[in-house]
């Protein structure tokens, strides 16, 4: 049943992402004289970004249904939903540093209409629910103490996705996740300032690293 399920979710999850990149670009870009909005709109790399991260993700929905023994249907697609999100996040985080609402919306909408759901069709009871929104807090008020005590560390918008990140991967995937995206975002850091792309009091942008960890600790938590 999953092998069917989560691609499914997927391939929806992700065209919705898609969607949702598409229509935040439209409503952020200004088109110039010399070039129409369309081409400007339609890159030949955010189209191949898309495309490769299509794949990625579903090919990660099929590694989840072969290898998730120990994980119910649910929780899979509670996963899937994230990835899916996640990398047009990534993509317009990188690009111009912000993170919109509209995904947010999107995850917890997702999230809530999983409730039920998830009561009736798997034997949840309301205390992993509650454990899912102690996570979700505890995340995101690390994430605050955090871009209070650093500067450009953590910005108001990862914030916002810490949220969904808990809500949606839940206490036994967030931590590794974090972790891993940590590493990931401290690597890149690391690298930016040593090609002087960036200096040190330059703002780094944490959502292409919090997808890379996120689909690394995913991936290897069904190894």
């Amino acid at each position: 049943m999953k092998i069917i399920v989560l691609p499914i979710v997927t391939v929806v999850m992700s065209v919705l992402g898609f969607l949702l990149l598409v229509r935040d670009k439209k409503e952020n870009f200004s088109t110039t004289e010399n070039e129409s909005l369309p081409t400007k709109i339609y890159t030949r790399g955010m189209l191949i970004y898309s495309l490769v991260m299509l794949f990625v993700t579903v090919a990660s929905s099929v590694v989840f249904s072969l290898f998730y023994d120990n994980i119910d249907i649910v929780s899979g697609v509670k996963n899937v939903i994230f990835l899916s999100i996640l990398w047009p996040i990534a993509y317009i985080d990188f690009k111009v540093y912000r993170i919109p609402n509209s995904f947010i919306i999107l995850g917890l909408v997702c999230r809530v209409v999983l409730i039920p759901i998830e009561l009736f069709s798997s034997g949840c009871s309301f205390t992993l629910l509650i454990a899912d929104a102690v996570a979700a807090a505890a995340l995101l008020l690390s994430a605050l103490l955090c871009g209070l005590c650093i500067k450009n560390s953590i910005g108001f918008g990862d914030m916002k996705l810490f949220l969904v990140m808990g809500l949606l991967l839940g206490l036994d995937r967030l931590w590794g996740a974090v972790f891993l995206s940590l590493i990931t975002s401290f690597i890149i850091a690391v690298v930016l300032l040593i090609t002087k792309k960036k200096g040190k009091k330059d703002a780094i942008p944490f959502g292409p690293a919090l997808a890379i960890g996120t689909y690394l600790a995913l991936l290897l938590n069904v190894m």
